[in-house]
């Protein structure tokens, strides 16, 4: 059994001093400042809507927020990805998102501010994500409704394209919750999803 057990590896078996010495050359590999911080701080602040463009006077915008800032470092935030101190991200964040509507979550965007994608998903993309799964949702509970009242078999129909023009006509007549399927849309849908053969 003992002969299962991998060897261990170099740094487990390493002196404290070649440890301190492997420590010091991965602390000088570490890049502090977290590439493409400015550009997601901008798209956050172009969501928010309630500072001017970056063409006509974003820094200045984002002074009026904290006069205490200096024009140099806001100029970092937004240009050179240096992060602002944590507690003065965080409630720039807070008070970002809480412009962006429901379902943003701010700890969510400071995430994707600090890390970015892949490590962190695009707030947007997640919402996307959300909305598009619950139009399916809704795609799917038609589809059953329409083949549980109309008596459908499933050997007479492609599920998967079927499927996919519900969602079509889902966007043509504006149905986005389950209270915009009224019963006037059953005979429509049944004739577009699965029509007569000829």
């Amino acid at each position: 059994m003992a002969e299962d057990l991998p060897a261990p590896s170099a740094s487990a078996t390493a002196t404290p001093a070649q440890l301190a010495a492997e420590y010091q050359e991965l602390l000088r590999e570490v890049d502090l400042e977290p590439l493409g911080f400015s550009a997601r701080l901008n798209l956050l602040l172009d969501l928010a809507a309630i500072l001017p463009s970056r063409l006509e006077g974003r820094v200045l915008g984002v002074l009026a927020i904290n006069p205490d800032w200096k024009e140099a470092d806001v100029r970092r935030w937004l240009q050179q990805d240096h992060l602002p101190p944590r507690p003065q991200l965080q409630a720039l964040v807070r008070l970002l998102v809480a412009r962006l509507g429901p379902g943003h979550d701010p700890q969510r965007w400071e995430a994707f501010l600090l890390y970015g994608s892949p490590l962190v998903a695009s707030p947007l993309e997640h919402l996307l994500y959300l909305e598009d799964r619950a139009r399916r949702d809704l795609a799917a509970q038609i589809f059953a409704r329409l083949t549980e009242r109309y008596e459908i078999p499933p050997s007479s129909y492609d599920a998967d394209a079927v499927f996919q023009r519900c969602l079509q006509l889902m966007q043509q007549f504006n149905i986005y919750e389950w209270q915009d399927f009224q019963p006037g849309h059953m005979e429509p849908f049944r004739s577009m999803l699965f029509p007569a053969d000829p």
